[in-house]
This record gives C-alpha cells, structure tokens and sequence, in this order.
C-alpha cells in the first residue's frame, strides 16, 4: 500500500513540515508495498502497521482524557487514527482527535484511511479517503483541530 492522496485541514500539513522528521516516519510507515487491500485482512494489516509505529518510538492506544477512548498513535503532539473499519468510526476518530487538540495534547491529527477502491475490498460502509475528506471540509467550521486525512491505496 501507498499514500494516494491528503487533505490538509487548517494547515495540518504545513504543521506536520515543522515537526522534523513526523511526517518521513507516517510516509516510511503506511508505504509498504507488501501490505495490500484485498490481498491481506485489515487485522494483519493494523498488525504490521502497529509494530512499524511501535518501533520509531509512537505509543498506541493513546488515551483520550480520563475516558476508555484511546487514538491509535500518539508522539510528539501528533495524534494518529489508523481506521480500516466502519465509515462511523472516523466520526469518532474526529471527535477524539478534537477533544485532544481542544485540551492541548495535540498539536495537529491525522487520520489514515483506504481509498474508494480499497475501502471497497475490505466490505460495505467502510471508512474511505473521498468521503472523510469532503466530510470534514463540510464541517470545517466546527472542527478545530488541524487534521491531516491520508488516503491509501494499492
């Protein structure tokens, strides 16, 4: 799989340049041309993804406040949301990604989706690239938190 596509919601990627080396590390993490939509399962996707996350330093399961919420990676003020499940998820993952920006934990969110096709071979209803960005650019004027959206592809 590979970066297809990004949004850049309030200048997410312009704070993303700043953080030296975060964004090479998101780009060396999710390019891996062994892991395929369709061909691997989204449980031994999420799998390998965490383990390459894990081993640069970004802690999972990142809590959100004193809830049971947690984000999928957290380091050096950026919150990352690895959603391979239902479209309803990534509603979720804004609201989360929100609270932690509103509460300064955060800097700056990313949330890394399949692509149309892709989100296509995991199942119906699941969370894809074009959706989610046009959806948060709907509500950009509610969401305050600068949000990368990445959409991933074969």
């Amino acid at each position: 799989m590979k970066i297809c596509n990004t949004y850049s919601h309030l200048y997410a990627l312009d704070k993303l340049k700043s953080k030296n080396t975060i964004l090479k590390e998101i780009e060396e993490i999710v390019n891996e041309p062994q892991l395929l939509f369709g061909i691997n399962r989204p449980e031994e996707i999420k799998s390998k993804i965490n383990l390459r996350f894990n081993d640069l330093g970004w802690t999972d399961k990142a809590k959100v406040g004193n809830s049971r919420l947690t984000i999928s990676f957290l380091k050096n003020k950026v919150g990352v949301c690895f959603q391979l499940g239902n479209v309803a998820r990534t509603y979720a993952d804004i609201l989360k990604l929100a609270q932690m920006g509103k509460k300064n934990v955060i800097d700056v969110g990313i949330i890394i989706v399949p692509h149309k096709i892709e989100s296509k071979m995991l199942g119906a209803n699941y969370a894809q690239y074009d959706r989610l960005a046009t959806e948060i650019k709907h509500f950009e004027d509610i969401i305050n938190v600068p949000i990368l959206v990445i959409g991933l592809s074969n």
